[in-house]
């Protein structure tokens, strides 16, 4: 396979930006033309339909000419961003509707960092068409990335004046476009409006000059479902049929009765040549030309795969130029091949399997193998090549190939041991892997045992290192470097490394070390105090993750977690409750034992900011102690510790607070965190003098976690609001909101003492650059304090003071005297925490009241 990091400088072929071939019966559909013209008016358009809906064709044929249209097919290499720009400048500039003379010619795809730079330079060279242009990304689904796919939302939310963006998929992107919808510029096009009406199926049959009557097209269209695909097939069925009413009525609506009716009809109208390249073909999943000439061993096999591609659409041509067979036609064509001739099926399998090995494709090349029964091709290749191909991200061919071989042939084998151990992780089955992998010690073995130990929370072992990269095993090697970095507390080099890692992981299409190489990032950043840095790494290995299917796979739920702490710190519960709840789903049975209690600890953590405190306060007390018996890296001590601190102070849980000092004491002495710790137990007793004691002797404590220095900041502001220094009390909440908006804490705030969320709204507006942060901190505060308790006299006050009559016209109003209702006013400021009017007017919209 191609390295990637050559693919974006290749040249973008003519194919993959041209409008599709429409196949050659092909018959106009009004009424869908009409609902893509509607949807197509808002800035972006989701195509979404299942395989087999006909959302390529229909897409084609509604973009008729192509003046106005600008089509890229999107394919696995797409997931390099700088080759999916490229695509899509490709397609623009072929476009006729797009001007020449406005330096659309001149851009190239974007630097990392100027994505925003090149879309206004894109929204320039593209501000002169008449008619905006439409840009159709076809097969969305094969980007899978997450830098092309923040590159894709990017495009989305910024789309230039002067296009229309059209998504055609399998599945919802995941592009975050929940936004769009609710500003009412996305609209959708679903499967069941690409479904096929009885008129649309009459014209299509008609169009192959058959006679069918009305009532046998709606009984067609009815057990078919409209489904594109069928009725296709369908079409060339009946196109010479004697009794093209007989045939369509014994139509049924299972889908392989379908498949047997249309596949024998099809293959019955086929010159034999044809028919037998097909069967020979049927053994692998999609072939381009040069594989189809060595299985059917005729020359042209090549251009006869295209004439069925362009005229009956009995093949499916894909953007990398192999063809595939529809699925259902496939397996028919595989169960008659069988019936036939059992000994082609193995010769055939055996001829794949050599090409693929040749080509370097290892997987298919197994399964290839291993159904020709070809036990030696399989040994060798599995040998050589297994431990690679699991690190590719595809393992199954690798445990069906050692399946094969037998449980006998594989112990007696080191490397096949190996390979078996590395796909057991991969598959998360670690007592699996620890028996594969035993007490050898040669070649990879000691990065495999590292490996496991690392995936199942225990001490890598630290002998057999290799001094330098095995051989074609850079990538993993790097990756165990950024872990050793870890350990011993070496974060930028692990950073570093990490980096590199992931480097070349991408560059040998490794994705089981992508994703680790990801973790590994993530908990890097995470350490270091870089909350943005872990979300990014994080997403980019449950993006790896889910192309794959790994729901239960190390690394998984480690990522959930970290993300679910990430919600949690911008106050964010639900969403934290939603990563929770996938991590739970993740955890693998053998795996780091301290995954299940931090999970628990972080849903007391939700309950307690979901308002059911004394109940998350007790979770968090049990899942603590169940920690407290594991080998724990110092930042998850102090992340417990804090939270569960701060909330047996809140429930005024006193035993249960000096409980969580003590094990702070003995875990983790002379950090930022305790200091912080015995700060908030003194504001907790009014003992002002002794907190800002503590706080005075503890300055040079190094914290461990970057919400400590923001809890700092707020412990100073409290202070200094309890001794009524306004300005000190500002300037002590500016620090705190420049500490917490790189990582978006808000968290910190949210338990922080009432006056300082009064103090925020006091001061609106008066923070400076900070502004927006702080109006995005003050939006998330749960009010503490109980209900305000006004009297029914004081509501009415209330409801008066937004307005901008003066207390004088408000007493006029209320037929009272002017001391009176200053007296109501003085009583509101005092319920609800303010010392002016503008405050009150905040803090009462905040609560409710007004």
């Amino acid at each position: 396979m191609p390295d990637r990091t050559t693919l974006s400088s290749r040249p973008v072929p003519g194919g993959k930006v041209a409008l599709p071939r429409l196949p050659g019966i092909f018959v106009p559909r009004p009424r869908l033309t009409t609902v893509l013209d509607r949807a197509t008016t808002r800035p972006v358009t989701v195509v979404r339909a299942p395989a087999g809906a006909g959302k390529t064709t229909a897409l084609a044929g509604w973009a008729g000419d192509g003046h106005d249209v600008a089509w890229v097919s999107l394919d696995e290499d797409d997931n390099d961003e700088p080759r999916l720009w490229a695509a899509i400048l490709a397609a623009l500039r072929r476009c006729p509707a797009v001007p020449g003379d406005r330096g659309l010619d001149r851009l190239g795809p974007p630097s990392p960092g100027r994505r925003r730079a090149f879309l206004a330079d894109l929204d320039d060279a593209l501000a002169a068409p008449a008619r905006p242009v439409r840009l159709v990304l076809d097969d969305l689904q094969e980007i899978s990335r997450a830098e092309p796919l923040e590159a894709l939302a990017a495009l989305a939310r910024d789309l230039p004046a002067a296009m229309r963006l059209v998504l055609v998929t399998r599945v919802e992107p995941r592009l975050r476009l929940a936004r769009l919808h609710v500003e009412d510029v996305l609209s959708r096009v679903e499967a069941a409006e690409l479904r096929f009406s009885a008129r649309e199926t009459a014209n299509l049959l008609r169009a192959t000059g058959s006679a069918v009557s009305d009532d046998r097209v709606r009984e067609l269209t009815e057990r078919t479902g409209g489904w594109a695909a069928a009725l296709g097939w369908a079409a060339v069925s009946v196109r010479e049929a004697d009794d093209a009413d007989g045939l369509v009525a014994s139509v049924t609506g299972d889908e392989r009765a379908v498949a047997r009716f249309f596949a024998d009809e099809v293959l019955a109208r086929l010159p034999e040549a044809t028919s037998d390249l097909l069967l020979c073909l049927c053994v692998c999943d999609a072939v381009g030309p040069a594989l189809a000439v060595r299985l059917s061993g005729r020359g042209d096999a090549g251009a006869r795969l295209d004439d069925l591609e362009r005229a009956m659409g009995l093949v499916t041509r894909t953007p990398a130029d192999t063809y595939r067979l529809p699925p259902l036609l496939r397996g028919f064509l595989r169960a008659e091949l069988a019936r036939q001739d059992p000994q082609r099926v193995l010769r055939l399998h055996g001829i794949a399997a050599g090409w693929y090995a040749g080509e370097g494709r290892y997987g298919e090349a197994l399964r290839h193998a291993v159904a020709a029964r070809d036990r030696q091709r399989v040994l060798v290749l599995a040998r050589d090549h297994g431990v690679r191909q699991v690190l590719t991200g595809d393992g199954e061919p690798v445990r069906i190939a050692l399946t094969h071989l037998g449980a006998a042939t594989v112990a007696a084998n080191l490397p096949l041991r190996l390979a078996s151990a590395v796909e057991n992780v991969q598959r998360g089955l670690p007592a699996e892997a620890a028996a594969d992998l035993g007490a050898a010690d040669d070649g990879l073995w000691p990065l495999a045992a590292r490996h496991l130990a690392l995936v199942t929370g225990k001490r890598p072992p630290e002998t057999g290192l290799p001094a330098a990269p095995p051989p074609g095993f850079d990538a993993w090697f790097t990756l165990d470097r950024a872990w050793r970095s870890l350990r011993r507390g070496a974060r930028r080099h692990a950073v570093t490394q990490g980096q590199e890692a992931l480097r070349l992981a991408h560059a040998d299409r490794l994705d089981h070390l992508v994703l680790h190489s990801r973790l590994a990032l993530a908990v890097a950043t995470a350490v270091g105090g870089d909350h943005a840095a872990m979300r990014r790494a994080c997403t980019g290995a449950l993006a790896v993750a889910r192309r794959h299917g790994w729901r239960r796979s190390p690394g998984v739920a480690e990522c959930h977690l970290m993300l679910a702490y990430d919600d949690l710190m911008r106050a964010e519960p639900v969403a934290a409750a939603r990563e929770l709840a996938q991590a739970a789903a993740a955890e693998v049975p053998g795996g780091a034992p301290l995954l299940g209690p931090l999970r628990e600890f972080f849903e007391g953590m939700v309950r307690f900011d979901d308002g059911d405190r004394t109940a998350g306060s007790q979770v968090m007390r049990v899942a603590r102690h169940r920690l407290a018996g594991l080998d724990l890296p110092p930042e998850i001590i102090a992340v417990c510790a804090v939270a569960e601190y701060q909330a047996a102070l809140a429930l005024a849980e006193g035993v249960h607070a000096a409980e969580v000092l003590a094990w702070m004491h003995e875990r983790l002495p002379g950090s930022g965190e305790l200091a912080l710790l015995r700060v908030r137990a003194h504001l907790a007793a009014d003992e002002p003098a002794a907190a800002e004691a503590v706080l005075r002797d503890t300055g040079a404590a190094a914290a461990l976690l970057p919400a400590t220095p923001v809890d700092r900041c707020l412990a100073e502001t409290a202070l200094a609001l309890r001794s009524h220094r306004r300005t000190k009390a500002l300037h002590a909440l500016d620090r705190a909101l420049a500490l917490a908006r790189p990582n978006g804490l808000v968290r910190p705030f949210a338990l922080a003492e009432p006056q300082i969320g009064h103090l925020l709204i006091d001061h609106s507006g008066g923070f400076g650059s900070l502004d927006r942060f702080a109006q995005a901190v003050r939006s998330r505060l749960v009010p503490h304090a109980p209900p305000s308790g006004l009297t029914d006299r004081e509501q009415v006050v209330l409801q008066r003071l937004p307005s901008q009559r003066s207390l004088d016209e408000i007493a006029s109003d209320l037929t009272v005297s002017v001391n009176t209702v200053k007296t109501h006013v003085r009583a509101i400021y005092g319920k609800l925490g303010v010392n002016n009017r503008r405050s009150a007017v905040v803090v009462a919209r905040h609560q409710g009241l007004t």
